[in-house]
């Protein structure tokens, strides 16, 4: 006789769901090997938005697709990306919309057409605080005086972080307060591709699909040399890149010169182009170490610029820098998904020859909400990587500071309510440790945006100034954060026994 099994499959099922109840609620804060069980919510997909936190990749794989589908909508600082990493990205959003779009019932706008204006506007009922730079202050001694001769020299802020960072929106006001304050016009330091230009709010980016990426957010099994953005590009073939300045901001509207960065270059040129007007030539030096050349804008000015190989295998690139005289430059470096051991992957001797070409003053360093996301009440490995991290760091740029920037609130669906993720206080507890073990100074993102259960009110504000997922801010967000960590700079800058 044969058995029965249609039943099997049902009971499958049930079996399952019946594990995952139990490990989900009832186990729920069981650590396990170092993890700790979170609740999860089977009926999440059914809910609606207002009660269901929208991650980061649900919102690039649901929302970009039906924004571009509405092109009319989109009315600044839009791009399109042509390839990046052999995948397609080609969206175009602005910050502005995406905003408008996901909180659209909170909005007071009577069109859909939001037009980005450069200051963050002001927002009632959201709580946050003045909070001072902490730790080792004394250590920011090298940027401070650096900035005493910003007028008659170069001085460099690197602005590192993960996903929080991406669009150059929040260093966009660290580098607006810096160069109104101290000098300096020009976006600076941009990789020559990117997986953000689709949403970057001062610079209009397109590439060519042609060039060979590789990164500290993908595989290197050439162990090619990394740049300073964690970035190099290898031209496949006849490849491009082209950069515009958007209005965003006035000091980044137009450029004087374009300096790129490359190593292992061929006995060859590239050619480039200012403000789409005809094509020169210019040679590239051999040899392994890393280069620049310094491509100069008719008549001292220019709000674009595209650049192009000449064969494959051409050189290593690594990034170009848009840049007008003495001041400051804030570069921004976004590393998706990173927990900020991807310095790990690039050489000190990288490192130290950026630093002789580019004069890197500070480091900002904003990491820790990917590593909060794996959910390990046990940090202590972590800590020591970006303990190492920072160390290596400091060897290579002797004469910089730096800034640790602890991670901000991030809320979980206690209930009917979003609270605080309670792996975040210890987490902040971890990078302050982080900042006296290597003797670098600190501020406290988690107290200035509100501290505890904050983020609700960011995500509720008019208009919002975090994303439904309770995590990343919107570009109003952004631009507040970037403000207040520009502040807490100047405050420190001005309380400096000099």
């Amino acid at each position: 006789m044969i058995e029965n099994k249609i039943n099997r499959p049902v009971l499958l099922i049930g079996f399952t769901l019946l594990f995952v109840i139990i490990l989900s609620h009832f186990l729920n804060g069981i650590t396990i090997f170092g993890y700790t069980v979170k609740s999860v919510d089977l009926f999440s997909d059914v809910k609606p938005d207002s009660l269901v936190s929208l991650n980061s990749n649900q919102f690039r794989q649901k929302e970009i697709p039906r924004i571009q589908e509405n092109k009319n909508n989109i009315v600044n600082n839009t791009v399109q990306c042509q390839n990046f990493n052999s995948s397609s990205l080609t969206a175009s959003v602005s910050f502005d919309l995406i905003s408008h779009i996901l909180n659209n019932n909170n909005s007071n706008e009577s069109s859909p057409e939001f037009v980005p204006k450069a200051q963050a506007p002001q927002v009632q009922g959201v709580p946050t605080t003045n909070v001072q730079i902490e730790g080792n202050v004394d250590q920011m001694k090298y940027f401070f005086e650096a900035l005493k001769n910003s007028r008659n020299s170069r001085v460099r802020i690197a602005h590192y972080g993960d996903s929080g960072v991406e669009g150059d929106a929040m260093t966009t006001d660290i580098r607006k307060t810096m160069q109104r304050e101290f000098g300096g016009k020009g976006v600076g330091y941009l990789s020559i591709t990117s997986q953000d230009i689709t949403f970057r709010i001062t610079t209009k980016q397109s590439f060519s699909d042609n060039w060979k990426t590789v990164s500290v957010l993908t595989a290197n099994p050439q162990n090619l040399p990394l740049g300073i953005s964690g970035f190099v590009a290898i031209p496949q073939g006849l490849s491009w890149v082209s950069y515009e300045t958007t209005g965003w901001d006035p000091q980044l509207k137009y450029f004087s010169t374009a300096r790129l960065f490359y190593s292992n270059a061929k006995n060859s040129s590239i050619k480039y182009s200012f403000n789409n007007g005809s094509e020169q030539s210019a040679a590239l030096k051999t040899g392994n170490d890393i280069k620049e050349l310094i491509l100069s804008a008719p008549g001292g000015s220019a709000s674009n610029i595209k650049i192009s190989s000449t064969m494959a295998d051409q050189a290593y690139f690594y990034g170009v820098s848009l840049e007008s005289g003495n001041g400051v430059y804030v570069d921004n470096f976004p590393w998706r998904g990173n927990t900020g051991l991807g310095f790990l992957n690039v050489s000190e001797s990288s490192f130290k020859q950026f630093d002789k070409l580019m004069n890197y003053k500070l480091f900002i360093l904003m990491f820790g909400a990917n590593e909060a996301s794996f959910s390990s009440q046990d940090n202590t490995w972590y800590a020591n990587q970006m303990v190492k991290v920072i160390n290596n760091l400091k060897a290579a740029f002797p004469q910089a500071s730096f800034l640790l920037i602890t991670v901000g609130d991030k809320a979980i669906k206690k209930g009917t309510k979003f609270v605080t993720d309670p792996d975040i206080p210890l987490l902040i507890k971890v990078q302050q440790g982080i900042a006296a073990r290597t003797g670098i100074a600190y501020w406290n993102l988690f107290e200035a945006v509100g501290g505890t259960n904050a983020m609700e009110a960011w995500v509720k504000a008019n208009p919002p100034l975090a994303l439904m997922d309770y995590t990343h801010p919107t570009w109003q967000g952004a631009a507040r954060i970037g403000q207040m960590i520009a502040k807490a700079i100047l405050d420190a800058y001005k309380n400096f026994k000099q």
